[in-house]
């Protein structure tokens, strides 16, 4: 009898289970049904690149902010291109009320204020321009560039003749390079050459705040004209074994040939690591600039470049270019002077050695620039 209780008893107690798991099979079910697809489509992500060759506006959001980017050539305002930005996306319109412009190559952050920030970098990568994303954000949409009428005036160009390769372009910190085509290159971009042509360029120093060169209200263009021309290594190795005969004149390294004289450089596009090297004392020049007395709330400022004064500022700045720069102390601006941007003769002294690649500036030491000087930079900064 009690056997056949026990039986009874587990047989009752395996039918009691039974709607438990299928109550429990069944709520997973809904529980998977209930997330909807638009939240599994934004997964947060740590770093993404995105192609916005064709874009003529993409924005980044995160959480309450977003950052709209736009070409350099925009001349609309951020007003009008937030505006554009708000039209094309309605995400945008809801609990997003920060927003940030920036326009070209470069790098910002996105203006979020409820947690991390996204760091946001433009760059040129062969024929294309590339929005890298670091950190977490929500949302990523662009606009495509509306087609142009064709302009039955203007004659199509010819296609560049001859071998071509590909070389990198370095640039310094906080400085570009401007090719006379309308091209910038902020460092480690690739430009297609043809092997044997001219190319002009200029140095530039950038917007601190915002990375970029364009010309306008940000950056600084060098008033020097450069000439680059890429040769094979049999070609480069003639030129070398004259130019070393003329070392006043000509600096030579295993990768490229300067004329410092012509402002000219030949790049060996054989060598093992082939590039424009912009480098200090031949393109540009490091300052400090310092205050008779001390530096303690004394700060040093040029306009469009650094904008937002700093203590005791280092900048890279192009040679033969004549900078106007401000000096501060504390928001005050105590004095005003046009800085010739010249080689250092070894008057530059650091911790008690001879620094070439550095010119330091005191204000209140300085001297005043001959009218010469600034009237013919070039001459004076060899």
């Amino acid at each position: 009898m009690k056997r056949m209780l026990v039986m009874i008893l587990a047989v009752i107690m395996v039918f009691a289970a039974l709607p438990v798991v299928g109550a429990y099979a069944g709520e997973v079910e809904e529980v998977e049904k209930a997330i909807p697809a638009e939240m599994l489509a934004k997964e947060k992500i740590e770093i993404t690149t995105r192609d916005i060759t064709n874009a003529s506006i993409a924005w980044v959001k995160q959480a309450t902010g977003a950052l709209i980017w736009a070409p350099a050539d925009d001349t609309r305002g951020d007003d009008e291109i937030i505006a554009q930005a708000k039209t094309a996306d309605s995400s945008l319109t809801g609990g997003t009320n920060i927003f940030s412009v920036m326009k070209g190559f470069g790098t910002a952050a996105t203006p979020n204020t409820n947690g991390s920030k996204a760091t946001v970098n433009v760059a040129q990568k062969d024929d294309s321009i590339i929005m890298t994303i670091t950190g977490k954000f929500s949302h990523f949409d662009s606009l495509a560039k509306e087609a142009q009428p064709a302009d039955p005036t203007e004659a199509p160009q010819p296609a560049e003749e001859g071998e071509k390769a590909e070389i990198r372009i370095d640039a310094p910190l906080k400085m570009a390079v401007a090719f006379e085509d309308g091209t910038v290159y902020y460092g480690g971009e690739m430009k297609e050459v043809v092997i044997g042509k001219e190319y002009v360029f200029q140095m530039c120093s950038v917007n601190w705040e915002n990375g970029l060169f364009d010309g306008a209200d940000n950056g600084l263009l060098g008033t020097v004209v450069y000439r680059m021309e890429v040769v094979h290594r049999d070609d480069f190795l003639a030129l070398a074994k004259t130019a070393k005969e003329d070392p006043d004149r000509y600096t030579v390294k295993g990768i490229d040939i300067i004329d410092n004289v012509g402002k000219k450089i030949i790049v060996n596009i054989d060598a093992t690591d082939t590039h424009l090297e912009t480098d200090v004392n031949n393109f540009f020049m490091a300052y400090r600039f310092h205050f008779d007395g001390g530096d303690y709330n004394k700060k040093t400022g040029i306009d469009k470049v650094v904008n937002t004064p700093v203590e005791s500022l280092s900048v890279n700045l192009p040679l033969g270019s004549t900078v106007t720069c401000k000096a501060f102390k504390g928001d005050e601006q105590i004095d005003v002077a046009d800085v010739l941007v010249m080689n250092n003769s070894g008057e530059g002294v650091y911790e008690d050695k001879f620094l070439t690649s550095v010119n330091d500036y005191t204000w209140g030491l300085h001297e005043l620039i001959p009218v010469e000087a600034i009237a013919h930079p070039v001459e004076y900064a060899k």
